[in-house]
């Protein structure tokens, strides 16, 4: 069992199968497979027939796994994003806090190049509200001067504090006055997103 990185230890119903080598898929993504070798037609309590695999560790098997994650690398082939005409006039700021630890916004850089290449866009930047540069105005005069029609503000903030309901919005109205002919639209912080909560949890799986 050594060398296994793909057993979930912190599921209460650990171990739910005999010999049970890798948690990739908690559900069969096969069943019912109707493979007799491995599971059979059992009777439900409402007298429904029903397939049981529950002595089945097959998906469990770590080379099962293996050869499932082979063939799908073999049939995918992620395409390149192609630029949407819509966006073309669209500029993006991710807004972050900024901090004096220059290594610390190194991160807002690898956001936005992933940004870029999901959506197919050129004028997604960075900008700080404070402790680093550039800030929001600077941001917007570089897109502006580019003739950007709507230029989209994502607050890069986990909580609705004062930031995010004060202070920003003040600081989009000093851009909207000097900028009339933008159209600015002001986006939903990260918030309690389901998202972020299975990176907290695989960061606790990681320490256990």
């Amino acid at each position: 069992m050594k060398n296994i990185f793909r057993i979930n230890k912190a599921c209460k119903y650990f171990p739910c199968h005999v010999k049970l080598e890798d948690c990739t898929f908690c559900y069969c993504p096969f069943y019912p497979c109707l493979n007799r070798s491995r599971g059979n037609f059992i009777q439900a309590r409402d007298k429904r027939e029903i397939w049981s695999c529950q002595n089945c560790n097959w998906i469990h098997q770590k080379s099962v796994v293996d050869e499932i994650f082979q063939l799908i690398r073999d049939k995918y082939k992620p395409q390149a994003a192609k630029p949407v005409k819509i966006y073309e006039k669209t500029g993006v700021i991710i807004l972050s806090h900024g901090s004096k630890l220059k290594s610390a916004n190194s991160t807002m850089r690898k956001i936005v190049s992933a940004a870029k290449k999901e959506l197919g866009l050129k004028d997604v930047y960075s900008a700080y509200l404070q402790f680093h540069q550039p800030d929001l105005a600077k941001v917007v005069r570089y897109i502006a001067v580019k003739k950007c029609k709507k230029i989209i503000i994502v607050p890069f903030f986990l909580f609705k504090g004062n930031h995010v309901s004060f202070d920003l919005p003040k600081a989009i109205k000093n851009e909207m006055d000097k900028y009339p002919r933008i159209k600015f639209i002001y986006a939903q912080n990260l918030g309690p997103d389901t998202r972020i909560c299975d990176i907290v949890i695989d960061r606790i799986r990681e320490a256990i």
